[in-house]
């Protein structure tokens, strides 16, 4: 396969599209001795990484934003219309009115250095310029009067309709308690897991779990990055972390509470 014609199929995929960086693209992609479709698949994901439309839009797809369009997050917006419009502080604080699945209203925020990204698939901060870190919600039904189970967590986040799951589901996976919560502080849980990138090859990841309940909701931050960038960024992946909150909302007549 010619390397113009690499760029052909992939300028078709983007032509009706507006704010690409293309001619990054196109430099990135004409690499010498590209024969083989093994080798155009590692070319296109090493480019991938130049596809970020200008500004905080997003795909909807798994960490990284790129795979399935819709990952199941379990978030429910208290007022859609609302969080359409919620934007990020200047220092990084996001907060969001949600849902729990019996309709228990949450307010729920954390603070974290990576813009937020406008999406339909939920609430995710993301570092756009590298994307390998990234913050997002997940929230999941916890039954009545049980407790956190890190098995519970598992399935959650590591499932194959999850954002680790575009190409199949996480293995390896390892959860460890790190901080109990308490007083409003959410619990903490380190993970390590192997997930499978566009290329289907495997990527190590680590991340700190918030956790915390409203109602019958169990809400859950995953903060994550690779696990090659995690030892020299781990301190400030736990403030992300810890800074979580998920709180009983005040409760109104608001039209899609339950």
């Amino acid at each position: 396969m010619k390397t113009t014609s690499i760029f052909g199929l992939f300028q078709l995929c983007i032509s009706s599209s507006s704010g690409w960086n293309i001619g990054a693209v196109k430099r990135s992609l004409i690499i010498q001795g590209t024969t083989s479709r093994a080798e155009f698949c590692s070319s296109l994901v090493a480019a991938s990484s130049l596809l970020v439309p200008v500004g905080s839009n997003a795909f909807d797809g798994g960490v990284g934003g790129l795979g399935k369009t819709r990952p199941q997050t379990g978030v429910v917006f208290r007022d859609e219309d609302a969080a359409a419009s919620t934007t990020q502080s200047s220092s990084g604080d996001v907060t969001y009115e949600l849902l729990a699945p019996d309709g228990s209203p949450a307010v729920v925020s954390f603070n974290a250095p990576w813009p937020l990204l406008q999406t339909a698939a939920g609430i995710e901060s993301r570092d756009i310029g590298g994307g390998f870190e990234s913050a997002f919600i997940q929230v999941t039904e916890l039954q009545k009067g049980s407790e956190i189970k890190p098995s519970q967590i598992k399935e959650a986040i590591f499932s194959s309709r999850g954002k680790f799951g575009m190409y199949g589901s996480p293995t390896d996976i390892k959860l460890r308690l790190v901080s109990p919560g308490g007083n409003k502080s959410p619990a903490i849980y380190s993970a390590t897991f192997t997930t499978l990138t566009p290329a289907m090859r495997e990527s190590d990841r680590k991340a700190y779990i918030s956790a915390a309940t409203v109602g019958n909701g169990l809400f859950l931050l995953v903060t994550t990055t690779t696990a090659v960038r995690f030892t020299k960024l781990e301190s400030s992946l736990k403030r992300v972390a810890e800074s979580f909150l998920a709180v009983d909302a005040p409760k109104t007549s608001l039209r899609n509470q339950k």
